[in-house]
């Protein structure tokens, strides 16, 4: 049976969200066949049958798993003799610190720079005024003079990735000897600049720019197959 993944879209088929990567990354290590089916933002009729409004959200015949943490334990626990995301409860819980930090460390410097182009990505029939109103409250400025930080963001952003910049320079993988979810979680979260903003959050001798091309790779190039802005966040 044919997995179903509903995921962010935006204009000119931009697949820029990191949880709906870490959604696809996760099945294609899984092996499994998947159907992609987009959603606008704001699209909430469209995901009315998961019973809330975001994405990811995989269907796996008459399961239906919402959020992305919850769709890699799944494929986990649904097909165990396929190669695993997660190496047993002790994996598990590693993993959920990798995906806390990715949330916290690495996302926010990267979406407080981006909600501008976020904003001017969004199709006709959503709620722009809503999206405006809501990030400019959460976080005190407008999308504008958010992006007009990027430096700062970038700057900010570099520091937090100094634990991650010194694991890489012991091991390939964040997982280890292979690559896992570990590594999708994180690969998700530069995903997103690369396919939304074309504005540089790595540099080029940065390990975990290196580390990025080599996940880029992988599934016969999944994360290339989709309209971009370089081969580097």
């Amino acid at each position: 049976m044919t997995l179903v993944l509903h995921e962010l879209v935006g204009k000119d088929n931009r697949r820029y969200s990191g949880y709906c990567w870490r959604g696809r990354m996760g099945i294609a290590h899984k092996g499994l066949d998947v159907t992609y089916v987009g959603c606008r933002h704001g699209d909430v009729e469209k995901l009315a049958f998961s019973g809330q409004a975001k994405v990811p959200v995989l269907v796996d015949g008459k399961h239906v798993i919402c959020d992305s943490w919850d769709i890699a334990c799944y494929l986990d626990d649904a097909y165990p003799e396929r190669p695993a995301l997660m190496d047993g409860p002790h994996g598990r819980a590693l993993t959920r610190l990798v995906n806390i930090w990715a949330d916290t460390q690495i996302d926010i410097p990267i979406v407080r720079s981006s909600f501008l182009d976020i904003f001017n990505n969004l199709h006709p029939n959503v709620d722009a005024a809503n999206f405006r109103a809501t990030r400019e409250k959460r976080f005190g400025l407008t999308l504008e003079a958010m992006q007009e930080g990027h430096a700062a963001n970038v700057a900010e952003l570099s520091r937090n990735l100094a634990p991650l910049r010194a694991l890489l320079r012991k091991q390939k993988w964040i997982n280890g000897a292979e690559p896992a979810y570990g590594d999708y979680v994180v690969f998700g979260s530069f995903q997103f600049p690369r396919c939304l903003t074309g504005r540089r959050f790595l540099e080029n001798n940065d390990p975990i720019a290196e580390w990025f091309s080599r996940v880029s790779r992988r599934f016969g190039g999944l994360a290339n197959t989709v309209p971009t802005f370089g081969d580097l966040p």
